[in-house]
């Protein structure tokens, strides 16, 4: 039983968004949870507790910042191409949007294991 559905472009993107929010909402209540696992720790635990609460933090920026730049894009999906400098300029981690914004400078962009911003917490 398949039902093949066609759906508009901005409407695809709108749906990503959304989900892309509700990861980083799972995020966020999971970091709560590592944050009161690394306050509840003690000695040589407590320094990996917290590198990998930061790296969280992270993620849920990240998956915050790829929400923001997909709705804008959204917004944009009735033309033929897209004005990424407006989505670009919304996205508050530099390295990703560095990595976003190169698409329109030198086509599709390679990520880099370590490239990322940090905001402690």
């Amino acid at each position: 039983m398949s039902q093949s559905a066609i759906v508009r472009t901005p409407e695809v993107l709108a749906s990503i968004a959304q989900e892309l929010e509700h990861a980083g909402e799972l995020c966020d209540r999971l970091e709560t949870l590592v944050t009161q696992l690394v306050r509840a720790s003690r000695g040589e635990p407590l320094a990996i507790a917290l590198h990998e609460a930061q790296t969280l933090d992270v993620l849920t920026q990240h998956l915050a910042a790829l929400a923001n730049f997909t709705r804008k894009l959204s917004a944009q999906a009735e033309s033929d191409a897209y004005d990424l400098t407006d989505a670009v300029a919304g996205v508050t981690l530099g390295d990703l949007a560095n990595r976003l914004a190169r698409v329109t400078r030198e086509g599709p962009v390679r990520a880099a294991a370590d490239a990322g911003d940090l905001d402690l917490f």
